[in-house]
């Protein structure tokens, strides 16, 4: 197992999607964080303050950087099959098993370094054009940066299992384009309503699905706090041990 996740961190690190689309997002989130104050300066002649826990909890300016991050780990999880290697691969380990969850574990070291590139690229606007504010409440936003990267590795093992359950990177390009630009939002507030109107039930779908949570989760102001560790575990653990079950039982190609 030790020497799968090696492996895995090695094709990680020496992969050049993973620098390039790491590099695009760091000058994307730079820029982005640092035109919208300045716009505001402009148009009011004073720049908006920005909180150094706001500046963290939420790792991009813009939230659709997160097609990139979702789109690069899906790639990365093809890599053996699109290599053509993964066979040799599953016959020299004891449990074919292993595979799934050294990927998985990999998956999270890739999501946290972009999450740590984007919450640094923040900060670092901020500071340039003197905008940033130190407001007290940093290990808040360290705190709900932690609590979305984990909503993150509840995505990405829903994309693992199209990838390497399945075998499909088309369905993970796909789901990670989806994830990232939360086009299931009006579907849950549908799905919502519906339970309301017909059932007379008062819930919000939302609050129990990974990519709502990510857009509401805050540790500062106690909101969806415990919703995002538990949905996170739940969809973590039901989609790794599903794709463990899909990739023993099909051939491996």
């Amino acid at each position: 197992m030790l020497n799968l996740i090696k492996m895995e961190w090695y094709k990680l690190r020496t992969s050049k999607l993973f620098i390039i689309l790491l590099g695009i997002c760091f000058a994307f989130n730079i820029l982005i964080a640092a035109v919208l104050p300045l716009v505001t300066k402009l148009l009011t002649g004073v720049i908006a303050p920005v909180n150094l826990s706001d500046a963290l909890k939420s790792p991009f300016s813009l939230s659709l950087l997160l097609i990139v991050v979702f789109i690069s780990a899906t790639s990365f999880s093809y890599l053996d099959f699109s290599g053509g290697y993964i066979k040799n691969i599953a016959g020299q380990v004891a449990d074919r098993g292993q595979i799934v969850l050294s990927k998985l574990i990999i998956i999270g070291v890739h999501n946290l370094i972009f999450f740590a590139v984007g919450a640094l690229s923040n900060v670092l606007s901020a500071a340039m054009i003197g905008a940033l504010v130190n407001d007290g409440s940093a290990l808040a936003g360290i705190l709900t940066l932690l609590l979305n990267w984990l909503l993150s590795m509840a995505i990405c093992s829903i994309l693992l299992f199209f990838t390497v359950g399945l075998r499909n990177k088309t369905l993970g390009i796909i789901g990670s384009v989806v994830f990232g630009a939360n086009v299931f939002s009006l579907a849950y507030m549908g799905i919502s309503m519906a339970l309301h109107n017909f059932l007379h039930v008062e819930v919000n779908v939302g609050d129990y699905m990974p990519d709502a949570l990510m857009n509401s989760v805050d540790v500062l102001s106690n909101t969806m706090v415990v919703n995002a560790g538990v949905v996170s575990v739940v969809f973590i653990a039901a989609f790794t041990i599903l794709t463990y079950i899909v990739f023993k039982k099909r051939d491996v190609k």
